[in-house]
């Protein structure tokens, strides 16, 4: 775990090409994070007690620090292997106000410093930043959670996630089934830790279950929570609609900052959530990775169909955002594994024309910047452009509570 662009050694040799980070770390002023057990002890020692918060405080707490952030209302979801530090500067870039780093498995974190080192990296401007965890004990978590505390502005506990690894860890949406250990590792992390805890949820099939796990996980010492609208089984987000009635319902239950989660592919479905579930802000994730200017009012071709009267092509394409995200690469290093799911996903509407071309890539048993920016010039050269669009009335708007697109 480190500062970007801090020099690290790593001495394990990977499984294979795409475990490579994809640019040497160069020595450069920052601070390595990791720390030796002695150190880390120290640290632990020297934290401040723990904290008991009547619960009108422990609000009041929560919405000053949310207050301080600025209200960040278009936030980056987190995704395994692909919301790191060079896709989310990315996204800030274009619009994204705040953004949550993969998630990371707290044992491991713990345990393994090449580990921390590859999956959690951060610079000075990749804030406000949510470091989310998944985990089953409260001590691992609050040792993991320790370690980036200085770094980030909330520490995240993945309840959400509904993949059968997490069913086999026993983490995520599964931990819906033992709230007594869902409410304990809220409540270690809120006595122990100096910076608020979030917790990113889904729903249950019953309303009233939902709210009943919101407020517990207020009461716990939760600041702030994130609600993605569908529940455990329906992992499929093309086929499932997210249930925003019911993101509504649990930001009228609690009184901490709610973000919504679910069906929001381009700018009229943040500001449709917003208007309906009364969130104070959004998250984006699948439709991020087709699209990483989504929050700066861009959308791809599928969303234009019936309002082509005023949408006009943006002069951006995704071929743009690969060159411009390789080069955070080169900045930022990461493993190759993110650094080629990142390009699959921006160009995979590309590589339907041109499918050669994926063949191509799909080849390549070690990736490099060079190769990489060459079969973007390529598809250049075969004529191929896929505009990104924007709303004529998108362009220079301004909300009634004072967002700007």
């Amino acid at each position: 775990m480190a500062l970007a662009q801090t020099g690290t050694v790593h001495s394990d040799s990977p499984e294979n090409d795409d475990d490579l980070i994809c640019g040497e770390l160069q020595q450069q002023k920052g601070e390595n994070l990791s720390s030796s057990t002695t150190e880390f002890t120290a640290l632990l020692e020297a934290a401040s007690p723990p904290r008991c918060l009547s619960g009108e405080s422990q609000v009041e707490r929560a919405w000053a620090h949310w207050n301080k952030l600025g209200r960040p209302k278009l936030i980056v979801a987190p995704m395994v292997d692909n919301s790191e530090l060079p896709f989310r500067m990315l996204c800030r870039k274009y619009g994204a106000e705040a953004a949550y780093t993969p998630m990371l498995h707290s044992r491991i974190f713990t345990e393994n410093e090449k580990y921390r080192n590859q999956e959690f990296t951060t610079c000075k401007e990749d804030r406000p930043l949510f470091v989310q965890f998944c985990a089953n004990d409260p001590d691992i978590l609050l040792e993991a959670a320790k370690r980036v505390e200085p770094y980030c502005d909330y520490v995240d506990i993945n309840l959400g996630c509904p993949q059968r690894i997490a069913r086999r860890g026993n983490y995520g949406a599964f931990l819906m089934d033992n709230l007594p250990l869902v409410k304990s590792l809220v409540e270690k992390l809120a006595l122990n830790l100096n910076v608020p805890v979030s917790c990113k949820i889904r729903v249950f099939p019953k309303l009233q279950d939902t709210l009943n796990y919101a407020k517990m996980l207020e009461e716990a010492g939760c600041s702030l929570l994130a609600v993605h609208g569908r529940t455990r089984d329906e992992k499929d987000g093309k086929k499932f609609r997210a249930d925003w009635n019911a993101i509504k319902a649990v930001k009228d239950a609690v009184k901490i900052p709610v973000l919504a989660n679910g069906n929001i592919r381009h700018m009229d479905d943040v500001w449709n959530c917003l208007a309906e579930t009364g969130a104070e802000g959004v998250l984006s994730a699948e439709s991020l990775l087709e699209n990483p200017a989504l929050f700066a009012g861009f959308r791809t071709a599928e969303w234009v169909a019936g309002n082509e009267e005023n949408i006009r092509d943006g002069n951006l394409d995704q071929a743009d955002l690969v060159v411009e995200y390789l080069k955070l690469c080169e900045k930022y290093p990461v493993p190759w594994r993110m650094v080629r799911s990142h390009v699959h996903k921006l160009l995979g509407d590309w590589f339907k024309i041109q499918p050669h071309v994926r063949d191509d890539l799909n080849a390549q048993s070690r990736l490099t910047f060079e190769f990489l920016n060459s079969l973007v010039d390529r598809l250049r050269e075969l004529g191929i452009r896929i505009p990104l669009y924007q709303k004529d009335t998108c362009l220079k708007r301004t909300s009634a509570d004072g967002l700007n697109t």
